[in-house]
C-alpha cells in the first residue's frame, strides 16, 4: 500500500475545508472591524476585506501544497498519523500567526487615526 498517496487523500480535504472556513470566517467578521476602521466608508473597508481574503487563500493553499514537495516516504500508519497532525498542526499555527499580524497591524491603525485626530 502507497501510504503517501493514502496521506495526500486524507490531508488535502482537510487542509482546504480548515483554509476555506477560517478564511470565510475572518471575512464575514471582519468587515465589522474594517468598517470600524475607515470609520464607516463601506467600499474601501470591502475591497481591503477582499484583497486581505484573497491573500489569506494564497499564502494557505500554497503553503499546503508546497509542504506536500517535502514529506518523505511514508511506509507505516504511525508515520502516516505523525506527518499529518505535523503538518496540520503547522499550518494551524501559520493561520494564527497570520491572523493575530493583521489584528496587530489594525489595531495599529486605529491608534495612529485616533492620535492624528
Amino acid at each position: 500500500m502507497n501510504y503517501n498517496i493514502l496521506t495526500y487523500s486524507i490531508y488535502l480535504p482537510i487542509i482546504f475545508f480548515i483554509t476555506i472556513k477560517i478564511g470565510w470566517l475572518f471575512y464575514k467578521h471582519g468587515e465589522v472591524f474594517l468598517l470600524n476602521i475607515f470609520q464607516g466608508n463601506y467600499s474601501l473597508a470591502n475591497n481591503i476585506n477582499n484583497i486581505l481574503l484573497i491573500g489569506y487563500y494564497l499564502v494557505n493553499l500554497g503553503y499546503a501544497i508546497i509542504t506536500i514537495a517535502y514529506w518523505e516516504q511514508l511506509e507505516s500508519i504511525n508515520q502516516v498519523i505523525n506527518t499529518l497532525s505535523t503538518t496540520l498542526g503547522r499550518i494551524i499555527i501559520l493561520l494564527a500567526v497570520l491572523h493575530y499580524n493583521n489584528v496587530f497591524v489594525l489595531t495599529y491603525l486605529i491608534k495612529s487615526k485616533s492620535l492624528k485626530q
